[in-house]
């Protein structure tokens, strides 16, 4: 039986890798809908103009590429599910570094441009990696003795 620190982190886990899925496979699928997820003015017109332009094709494609990373990632957070002592390295990283570091993008770029989805995306970032790092402190201790 799993001590309820283990639990706690595990749900933890179970949020990001959700929050990862989502946002990699909505933006990954249809850039246009994660903008009207966020209830911005993008208009059809805009998807006429990447193919044409050598830029624009670039960074489109890019992101696409991120997104999906981004959505590999959230389903390598099952893992630390089934053996969270064995994947406690993969939830540093991707639960902790991973999100504050994207965290601190989203909210230095919003400094420039002040735009509601980008702090929100920074904040819920910012949010696990505070959350993923207090739960691997907690359960620190007993993932040192090997007890889940």
């Amino acid at each position: 039986m799993r001590s309820k620190q283990t639990n706690f982190l595990q749900g933890i886990i179970l949020i990001a890798g959700i929050v990862y899925i989502l946002n990699g496979a909505i933006y990954y699928v249809s850039p246009l809908s994660f903008c009207w997820l966020f209830n911005l003015d993008i208009s059809s017109e805009w998807l006429n103009v990447i193919p044409t332009n050598e830029v624009f094709f670039l960074f489109y494609t890019l992101s696409r590429a991120f997104a999906a990373l981004l959505f590999s990632i959230g389903v390598s957070m099952i893992l630390p599910l089934f053996d969270p002592l064995r994947y406690r390295g993969l939830v540093y990283y991707s639960g902790v570094l991973f999100p504050f570091l994207a965290s601190l993008v989203f909210l230095i770029s919003s400094t420039k441009n002040v735009s509601a989805p980008i702090l929100i995306l920074g904040f819920t970032y910012l949010l696990i990696a505070v959350c993923m790092l207090s739960a691997l402190l907690i359960t620190r201790k007993s993932a040192q003795s090997g007890i889940e």
